[in-house]
């Protein structure tokens, strides 16, 4: 009896869904390629900051993450759209690592270590871009610097 319930704990384990597993939402990849192209070499850190820009500009307009992340909005927008952003990086060998975060976001965006401090914006530190003039950085991760404007 014992040796049966080992097996029937085994096999629920092996054959339980895993999060990579399940499949991704669009707006979940798609998040995922932003961040890959706005922070690919920063690191699960930087991804994670550019992530809490996107929560927090979509927390404050009350639309989904994928509402914020279009044309216009992000850099890596610009000249292209979202499903080309997305053909570009889903193969990324980093793809697999920006979805998880973009699924934290979503899906639990408590744990979000809030790195940005509600920042809403962000550039690269060698550009001080039109938006950000006579502003102070609220954060400073990697290459980036951050920014909370009240209006955006």
């Amino acid at each position: 009896m014992q040796r049966i319930l080992s097996i029937a704990v085994v096999l629920l384990i092996a054959l339980s869904p895993r999060e990579d597993a399940v499949a991704a939402t669009y707006g979940q990849e798609v998040v995922a390629a932003v961040l890959l192209a706005e922070a690919r070499g920063e690191g699960d850190r930087g991804m994670k900051a550019v992530l809490e820009v996107i929560r927090t500009r979509a927390d404050k307009k009350g639309v989904s993450m994928l509402a914020v992340v279009k044309p216009g909005a992000f850099t890596s927008l610009n000249g292209t759209n979202r499903d080309a952003l997305l053909q570009r990086f889903k193969h990324h060998p980093l793809f697999a690592e920006a979805l998880r975060i973009a699924r934290t976001a979503y899906n639990e965006p408590h744990r979000l270590p809030n790195l940005t401090r509600d920042a809403t914006h962000f550039a690269h530190k060698s550009e001080v871009p039109w938006w950000a003039r006579g502003k102070r950085p609220v954060a400073r991760i990697g290459n980036h610097v951050f920014y909370r404007l009240a209006r955006f």
